[in-house]
């Protein structure tokens, strides 16, 4: 893998966007699973919890699934209303070879399962490309989220020298078709290992990689290249609460935090020095109460 490649994966695990050999785990919850039809695809999605409760949407990143949020699930159904969403292409949802995985796309996805659920006015939650889905629901449908829990989450700005705009874009080429090439399956295990920072545990670096190799070829590569898309990172200003968790890394570059206090007047941001990529798996009990404590800002 090349010193470009290799720059890639940690831009997008962690720019622009434990130590224990442990993980807690979860009790199965009793899946009240739903499925909606959206633009002709089966979207299904994990709905937990009382109904009047206040509504937390769990959006998974890049060629994950809903069940990357199952310690979150079983944590909180009992005081909130938790969604999981399979994104389209992903998970149990539908596989579609017929349209580009768009930040868009997703956004309407999410927009009609809270619809099918009867839900207004949740907290999102996204986690890597998750957070971008997130931010682009929060602009196509103005005021219909309260709040935005931004876990570890990819995204992009452009340099302020023009100049540096084109080297960037060739990079970002780079990745899409190496994901399109021959050396596929290769580049893809690389791009999840970089992810683990070295930090995560065994037993959860092998589930990892077991469903984000396997997801679906079409939908992750469509994904990828509309997700980062230069269109698509426009500066944009939210006034509602955020909470952004990052697992801290030398790749994570300085303006992470400012970059996202121009988007979010009102930021609550945490730097994690112990975690990988998918620290609410790491460290579920740790980032629970985290997350707890930003929702009880909410009321009920």
């Amino acid at each position: 893998m090349n010193v470009s490649m290799k720059k890639l994966a940690w831009l997008y695990c962690a720019v622009l966007i434990l130590l224990s050999s442990a993980v807690p785990s979860a009790a199965e919850p009793e899946k009240n699973l739903q499925s909606v039809l959206f633009e002709g695809i089966e979207v299904s999605y994990l709905d937990e919890g009382g109904k009047d409760a206040l509504p937390v949407v769990f959006i998974h990143g890049w060629a994950c699934s809903g069940d990357f949020w199952r310690f979150q699930v079983s944590a909180l159904r009992d005081r909130y209303r938790v969604i999981a969403i399979d994104l389209p292409g992903f998970g149990e949802s539908g596989k579609p070879h017929d349209r580009p995985y768009t930040l868009q796309f997703f956004a309407r996805a999410v927009k009609a399962v809270l619809d099918h659920a009867g839900i207004k006015r949740p907290v999102l939650a996204g986690h890597s490309m998750g957070y971008g889905i997130a931010v682009q629901f929060l602009a196509d449908y103005p005021g219909e989220a309260r709040g935005v829990c931004n876990v570890d989450g990819a995204f992009f700005w452009l340099p302020d020298d023009p100049g540096a705009v084109p080297p960037w874009e060739a990079e970002m080429k780079g990745l899409v078709e190496g994901l399109s090439g021959p050396d596929r399956e290769n580049l893809v295990l690389w791009f999840i290992n970089a992810t683990f920072y070295g930090r995560t545990p065994e037993n959860l670096r092998e589930e990892i990689i077991r469903v984000m190799t396997s997801a679906d070829e079409y939908a992750a590569n469509s994904s990828m290249a509309e997700f980062i898309r230069r269109e698509n990172w426009v500066s944009r200003r939210f006034d509602i609460p955020s909470l952004a968790v990052y697992s801290k890394i030398p790749e994570l570059p300085a303006e992470t935090q400012q970059k996202l206090r121009e988007t979010f007047s009102d930021l609550t941001y945490v730097e994690w020095i112990d975690t990988g990529h998918f620290l609410m798996m790491e460290q579920p009990g740790r980032f629970n109460e985290l997350l707890v404590t930003f929702l009880e800002r909410f009321g009920k």
